[in-house]
Formats: C-alpha cells, structure tokens, sequence
C-alpha cells in the first residue's frame, strides 16, 4: 500500500510538470520580426499566439507558420502591428 501512495505521488507530480513546462522564449530576428517555438505536449497553437500577443501588445501578422509531426515541433514568426 505504501508503494502505491508513492507511485500515486510521483505520477501526479510528473503530470503537474508536463502541465506547466518551461515555454520557450520569443526571439527577436531582426527587421521587425520575432520567432518562437511551441513544441511537445506542453505547448500548442494557442501557446505561440499567446506569446506572439504578449511580446506585441496586442495585434500581430504571421509571417511564418512551421509544423512537423516528429516530436509535436510547432514554430511561428510574426511582425507586431502598430
């Protein structure tokens, strides 16, 4: 019974992580525009509109949309609208 209350433990604290990963960074790029990624199961589409909102305050265009299946890796570029 003991074992199973560790187990038990650890996995609720391994799904905590996958659920509140490190985000990765938006980068500047030169020009006007920024990169970022939002690959894995910690992050989605919604994840790289987030961010791309965040580092513009507000409205953004996309100029670059990259997905591959392997590895869930999902990458946007965008130029902030003023």
């Amino acid at each position: 019974m003991k074992f199973m209350l560790i187990g038990f433990v650890l996995l609720l604290v391994g799904c905590a992580q996958l659920m509140h990963g490190e985000q990765q960074a938006v980068v500047p790029k030169g020009n006007g525009e920024y990169y970022t990624s939002c690959s894995g199961a910690v992050e989605d589409w919604n994840s790289c509109h987030v961010k791309a909102r965040k580092a513009c305050a507000g409205e953004y265009a996309t100029i670059k949309k990259n997905e591959s299946a392997v590895g869930g890796r999902r990458e946007l570029t965008f130029q902030c609208v003023r």
